[in-house]
C-alpha cells in the first residue's frame, strides 16, 4: 500500500464524565420508534450474494428496523467467506447498493478482502489504522456489517449527531467528518470546519474511529443501550433534529424543508 500523505491528526475523545453523562442522557432518552430504514428496492443482486431464501426471510420482515438488522446478520457469512469475489461483492453491495455512497473512481476497495483477512481483531485495528480518515464511511460499512457486536458505521450523519453533542457541553474538540452528499449537512460540515481550522495547531486535528468505538462501547457499559448496533442507530437517526438544532444555534440559515433525508 503507497503512503498517503497526512492531512489530519488524530485527537483522543476524553471520557470524561461531563461528555459521557450528556452523550448517554441524550442516547438513553431517544427513540428510533417510526423512523425508516432503507433496502433497495430491487434485492435481486443480494440474492446472488446470500441466496433466494435468505432473501425471503429478510422480505417476511415489516419493520424496517429489524429488517436492517437481520441484514447485517444476513451478509455477515459472505463478508467473511473465502471467496474473495464474493466477499467483494458482498462489500460492494453494502456500500453501494446499500449504503448508496456514489461510486469511487479509485478501485482500493478491491484491495479490501484480502486486507481484512479473518477479521482478527489485530488485522482489523491494522486495517482501520492503515485508512483512518480515508473512506471511513465505506470500510465502517463493511465492517459493521461482518461483525455488528464490534464495529459500527461511521458516517456523515453519526458525525452530525456525534458533533453537535459534544458542541452544546463546550467539548473543545470535533469527530471526523465525513464528506456528505446532504446539502444540508455541508453548509453544517463547513462551519464544524472553520471551528477545527481556526485552532492553532499546524495539522487539522479530529476525533477518529478507535475512540468512536470506545465511546460507543462505554454507552452500551453504563447501559444507555442494549448494543453498539443500538447506540449507532439512535446517533444516525437522529442526525436530522441534530443538525437543525446546530444550524439555529449559529444562525446558519440552512433551509432543512427540502431535505428530509441526510445522507
Amino acid at each position: 500500500m503507497s503512503k498517503r500523505t497526512k492531512t489530519i491528526d488524530p485527537y483522543y475523545l476524553e471520557l470524561n464524565e461531563t461528555v459521557l453523562k450528556h452523550i448517554c442522557n441524550a442516547i438513553s432518552s431517544y427513540s428510533f420508534a417510526g423512523h425508516k430504514w432503507d433496502v433497495p428496492d430491487d434485492l435481486t443482486p443480494l440474492a446472488a450474494i446470500v441466496g433466494a431464501t435468505e432473501v425471503a426471510k429478510l422480505n417476511a420482515v415489516a419493520d424496517s428496523a429489524e429488517k436492517n438488522i437481520l441484514l447485517r446478520s444476513i451478509l455477515s457469512k459472505p463478508l467473511k467467506d473465502s471467496n474473495k469475489e464474493l466477499r467483494l461483492a458482498a462489500m460492494e453491495w453494502v456500500v453501494y447498493d446499500w449504503g448508496h455512497v456514489r461510486q469511487a473512481i479509485s478501485e482500493k476497495h478491491k484491495t479490501w478482502p484480502k486486507a481484512l483477512g479473518n477479521y482478527s481483531e489485530d488485522t482489523v485495528e491494522i486495517f482501520i489504522a492503515e485508512r483512518y480518515e480515508d473512506r471511513v464511511a465505506s470500510w465502517s460499512k463493511v465492517l459493521a456489517f461482518a461483525d455488528a457486536s464490534k464495529y459500527a458505521i461511521y458516517d456523515a450523519r453519526v458525525a452530525m449527531t456525534l458533533n453537535a453533542m459534544v458542541d452544546e457541553i463546550n467539548y473543545p474538540n470535533r469527530f471526523y467528518l465525513p464528506e456528505p452528499s446532504s446539502t444540508v449537512l455541508k453548509k453544517i460540515f463547513q462551519d464544524i470546519r472553520d471551528f477545527v481550522r481556526n485552532k492553532d495547531d499546524k495539522v487539522q486535528k479530529y476525533i477518529g474511529y478507535f475512540d468512536y468505538m470506545k465511546l460507543l462501547r462505554e454507552i452500551v457499559k453504563r447501559g444507555a443501550a442494549k448494543n453498539v448496533l443500538e447506540v449507532e442507530m439512535k446517533l444516525f437517526a437522529s442526525a436530522y433534529e441534530y443538525a437543525e438544532k446546530y444550524s439555529k444555534k449559529y444562525n446558519l440559515d440552512v433551509d432543512f424543508t427540502r431535505s428530509k433525508k441526510l445522507r
